[in-house]
């Protein structure tokens, strides 16, 4: 059937173009608008969107049919046929099913993810659809959305691969709500992890809260595209680092942070282990207290946790990391965005060597310079004194460092022979004043502890917050200047 409204199209167009050329030109425009009343009245003979489209779509939804009973091939000619010949008509009939889709009812999950005809089908249909169909969507509650797909993807455990594909292509299709109410209402939701909801509902609102920071940027629709894909190809990496920042488990049916640290240990993510170090050591503390026991092997989740860390440590030092997501980071992340990537983290190799480097030429620059100033002593265009200052300016350890390296190199410089006893001199006399300043702070220190033993001990203080002197007097104790004096002490010391 199929065949034969091709070859019958192909033929009328054949012979009309042929009338045309014979005629002229001038008559071309009407005899192809011919030709396209002539193919709709085909097309329109011979599919009907009704009977072609809609009713396969209902039954299989209704349970009636499976999908293996549909021929796609024909549901997606005829699909496409009929939409040639008449777009609205395809349209409004398959808005519908759009919608339902969007809003995870759960006919379309009904065989969770074995069933995937119909969703490929209704991805390929709304690609097809116009600039501005996703407008079709903006009514619908998207974070009431989510919520359902979560629940229909908790009963086989999936990945939120169909709703990514799903919100790029209306995203694609100017899809506007209200992304800062959006914003508000998940915010709160994130900030109640915790007290409700599941791993597979938090992982919806994080990926949801991830697209909703992107589209609430000043970006274009095309980079905001390049984004949203970027961060569906790596949202395996993106939702360990969502468990961590807002402390709990997303997408991942593990029991604890250690788990997690565990988890994250592959492959793929050896270039971003930088970003989740960062971000797991700063939450450490919160996230693997001392004390909690991994209920399955009985061990600390805290130690285990320490030799994730370690194994870590290690792939950072040993991988390159890599810039590709620094952009949606700093969008996803932002408050985390300024100090991941320099702070807080062991360098890599290359970043080890860069910085051996870098210190290497500024010890010549300085050591270049000290000779110079050797050289204009020489020819008075310094005085010794000045030499001897500069020696004085620079850390004693340094200094001392310095003047062994010049001792060396202008071993036979006369200048450098008469004046180095002085400037060696003048360095240690500097050394021994730093170090009796020490040894004098550390015994005010020891002599101030030794008063504060003296008096009243914790065992005295009541719950009124009095002492009792064991005399039957009570008494408020009062930070006094000496206290003051004390403790300024001991923080000086620790500095």
């Amino acid at each position: 059937m199929i065949t034969t409204a091709i070859t019958t199209a192909s033929l009328g167009h054949i012979i009309i173009a042929a009338i045309a050329d014979a005629i002229g030109t001038n008559l071309r425009s009407l005899f192809t608008l011919q030709v396209t009343i002539y193919m709709y009245k085909l097309i329109m003979a011979e599919y009907n969107i009704q009977r072609d489209i809609i009713n396969p779509i209902d039954k299989y939804l209704a349970g009636s049919i499976t999908e293996n009973e549909i021929e796609w091939y024909d549901w997606n000619w005829a699909l496409y046929s009929l939409r040639k010949a008449d777009y609205w008509g395809v349209r409004n009939a398959m808005t519908p099913y759009y919608r339902r889709f969007l809003m995870a009812d759960k006919a379309f999950f009904r065989n969770g993810n074995t069933d995937t005809h119909l969703k490929n089908a209704l991805l390929k249909s709304i690609e097809k659809e116009g600039r501005y169909a996703g407008r079709i969507f903006n009514d619908i509650d998207i974070v009431k959305c989510v919520e359902e797909w979560a629940m229909q993807m908790m009963a086989d455990n999936h990945e939120p691969r169909y709703f990514f594909m799903l919100i790029q292509e209306i995203l694609k299709r100017d899809y506007k709500p209200d992304w800062n109410a959006v914003y508000e209402e998940l915010k709160k939701k994130l900030a109640n992890a915790r007290n409700f909801g599941n791993f597979k509902t938090h992982e919806m609102y994080c990926l949801l809260m991830g697209i909703t920071m992107i589209e609430r940027t000043a970006l274009s629709r095309e980079k905001k595209d390049e984004l949203v894909m970027l961060m569906r190809r790596h949202w395996q990496f993106i939702k360990y680092m969502y468990s961590v920042l807002i402390h709990y488990i997303v997408g991942l049916k593990v029991e604890n942070f250690a788990a997690v640290a565990n988890s994250v240990c592959k492959k793929s993510s050896y270039p971003f282990m930088h970003w989740f170090y960062k971000a797991f050591n700063e939450n450490f503390d919160a996230l693997c207290p001392e004390g909690l026991i991994d209920t399955h092997s009985g061990k600390s989740v805290r130690e285990q946790a320490l030799a994730h860390k370690k194994k870590m440590e290690d792939i950072i030092k040993s991988t390159k990391p890599s810039p590709d997501l620094d952009e949606l980071f700093a969008i996803l992340f932002p408050k985390v965005i300024k100090d991941v990537m320099k702070q807080a983290r062991p360098k890599t190799y290359e970043e080890l060597e860069a910085d051996i480097d870098d210190l290497t030429n500024r010890y010549n620059k300085v050591l270049s310079q000290l000779t110079n100033a050797v050289k204009d002593v020489e020819n008075d265009k310094i005085s010794p004194e000045d030499l001897m200052a500069a020696f004085l300016r620079l850390p004693t350890e340094l200094a001392l460092s310095y003047f062994g390296t010049m001792s060396i190199l202008l071993a036979l410089n006369p200048t450098w022979q008469k004046y180095a006893p002085q400037i060696q001199e003048q360095i240690l006399n500097k050394q021994k004043e730093q170090q009796e300043r020490k040894e004098l702070k550390q015994d005010k220190v020891i002599d101030s502890m030794q008063k504060a033993a003296n008096k009243p001990t914790i065992d005295k203080f009541y719950n009124t917050g009095t002492y009792n002197d064991n005399s039957g007097a009570i008494f408020t104790p009062a930070i006094t200047s000496n206290d003051k004096e004390q403790q300024k002490l001991i923080d000086e010391n620790n500095d």
